[in-house]
């Protein structure tokens, strides 16, 4: 039986289809370290609005792949302790459990969210493969990437702007704790500059770190821009719709 839609189904879609989206395919890079907060490594709170942030831009129609860090429990290139190549491996398995907390929240909001990782791990994170993974994005289910690019000494970002490229996103987003890219680091410099539009080749030649050098070639080359933008300040809908916040790389 078709479903009848009542006035205010219609108002929904009518308000949905007049707004103009500039960004329909996103990749949304969730650093590790915003998901935690006041001692706690995972924050009710601070998933709750990412949840919220989410499912603003899912309401759009928009196409939605997130790749999550693991910074928030451990960051294998600042453990001394521990053999790099292990230290790192550390850090991929923390990313399944950001993903999977993060998934837990979205599913009382969104029916049709998918774990996928580098790595498989039995009855919980299934193996991301592109055919499958696009015919999940492009249907509009939410992919939720964990795991990195599965391999050690490769960041988060690098597994983000390879992900972008395998799903045709048209931007990359990289929510952080700070506005943007600066000229230099901000809590060490007053004379920090914020860029609110920098080329690829600038950014990859001046070191800016923000984001992971490999990360910024890999964007270059397949030309999808970059937004790096503060996820806690500002509502990840206007970037959707166009709005100049943070920095995009292009």
């Amino acid at each position: 039986m078709a479903k009848i839609l009542l006035l205010e189904d219609l108002s929904v879609f009518a308000s949905v289809h007049r707004t103009k989206i500039k960004y329909k395919r996103i990749i949304l890079k969730i650093s590790g370290e915003i998901l935690g907060e006041n001692n706690e490594i995972l924050s009710p709170k601070i998933l709750n609005y990412i949840t919220e942030q989410i499912v603003s831009v899912y309401n759009l129609g928009v196409k939605i792949g997130v790749v999550i860090g693991g910074g928030n429990i451990i960051r294998g290139k600042n453990v001394s302790w521990l053999n790099p190549v292990d230290a790192d491996l550390c850090g991929m398995v923390a990313t399944v459990i950001n993903g999977m907390a993060l998934y837990s929240y979205l599913k009382r909001k969104i029916d049709n969210v998918y774990v996928r990782g580098s790595f498989e791990i039995s009855g919980l994170v299934k193996y991301f493969n592109k055919l499958e993974g696009l015919a999940i994005y492009n249907q509009g289910g939410v992919v939720i990437l964990v795991g990195g690019t599965g391999n050690p000494l490769f960041t988060t970002d690098t597994a983000a702007a390879l992900r972008a490229v395998e799903l045709s996103a048209n931007l990359l987003i990289k929510g952080t704790k700070v506005e943007g890219v600066y000229s230099s680091d901000p809590k060490k410099d007053k004379k920090a500059r914020l860029y609110r539009s920098l080329k690829y080749q600038k950014a990859i030649d001046r070191n800016l770190n923000v984001m992971d050098i490999t990360a910024f070639r890999i964007c270059k080359e397949a030309k999808i821009p970059i937004c790096v933008y503060n996820l806690m300040k500002h509502p990840l809908r206007k970037i959707i719709l166009g709005e100049k916040i943070g920095t995009i790389v292009h």
